[in-house]
């Protein structure tokens, strides 16, 4: 039972993350310690980043206990791929110099607009990475199934 709940966290986090930036709340602005000038949707895009490869590496049976070299190679992708998501939140923050991620045309490279460029590259390469390998994955057990049927 506690395992079962285990790997749907993950899932559940991610479509509440993605829910709750869909809706717009006037919490997302709001800091999540008063002091830290962390926002509820910082910490919310954070934990969405996150839960996307953990939750295909957690959620499907295949890649969770791989069967072959192919499936270890997905597990290992989709394990790094988690891991650069639990990163974001740190080197987005180095990047822009403040947990509200606002860029500025400030002579140092924090903050600046080549800064918010590489922000923008590691956020879309980290959620398309893991979308296109979790295609490919889809595409490679199909054609397996398609295989072993025959």
């Amino acid at each position: 039972m506690i395992r079962t709940w285990l790997r749907i966290l993950p899932l559940l986090l991610l479509i509440g993350s993605g829910i709750l930036l869909l809706e717009g709340l006037p919490i997302l602005t709001e800091p999540v310690i008063e002091g830290m000038g962390l926002p509820f949707g910082t910490l919310i895009v954070w934990v969405g980043i996150s839960m996307f490869p953990c939750s295909i590496l957690i959620g499907i049976r295949l890649i969770r206990n791989p069967t072959s070299q192919v499936y270890r190679f997905y597990k290992q992708a989709f394990f790094v791929f988690t891991l650069l998501g639990v990163a974001w939140g740190g080197v987005s923050y180095m990047l822009a110099g403040n947990w509200a991620y606002t860029f500025s045309n400030g002579e140092t490279f924090r903050g600046s607009e080549r800064a918010f460029n590489i922000f923008l590259i590691y956020t879309a390469f980290i959620i398309s990475i893991t979308l296109l390998t979790f295609v490919i994955f889809g595409i490679h057990h199909l054609i397996n199934n398609q295989k072993h049927k025959r």
